[in-house]
């Protein structure tokens, strides 16, 4: 029997806001998969800010059971001039005088039943007032 695995778009694009929080999506243990491997494409156009993965372990999750992936998650795609490392915070980050922009693919391993990303953008500014100059995220995809 074939493994029936999915895509699914979780954030579309973030326009003029400075922060986001895409959907939650079933992930693999929330199918009864064991190798708990997942990627997620996020497509960047001239970003700044913040990028989180986040995690939860609970079948139907409420704000407080969602946690931040820091984890070793390797970064693949055409982000190549830049740092791109995951922070042991839980964040991969693109600042003002190196935005982000292209493809950049995430990838890592838990067996986690929901997952999500965040954009978040708070600390930029007063944390409110978006610019042009920040950029967006277009969208993210994950698949699983």
């Amino acid at each position: 029997m074939p493994i029936q695995r999915r895509n699914a778009t979780i954030l579309t694009s973030t326009g003029n806001e400075m922060n986001a929080t895409g959907l939650s999506v079933k992930a693999d243990s929330y199918y009864g998969y064991t190798d708990g491997f997942h990627t997620i494409q996020a497509v960047y156009d001239n970003f700044v800010g913040r990028f989180r993965i986040q995690a939860t372990l609970s079948l139907d999750p409420s704000e407080t059971d969602w946690f931040d992936l820091n984890q070793d998650i390797s970064s693949y795609g055409s982000i190549t001039d830049q740092a791109v490392a995951w922070n042991a915070s839980g964040f991969v980050q693109f600042n003002a005088n190196d935005p982000a922009d292209g493809s950049q693919a995430y990838s890592f391993t838990g067996n986690f039943t929901h997952l999500r990303v965040k954009m978040d953008r708070a600390y930029i500014g007063d944390g409110e007032t978006y610019d042009l100059s920040y950029g967006q995220i277009t969208q993210a995809i994950l698949s699983a």
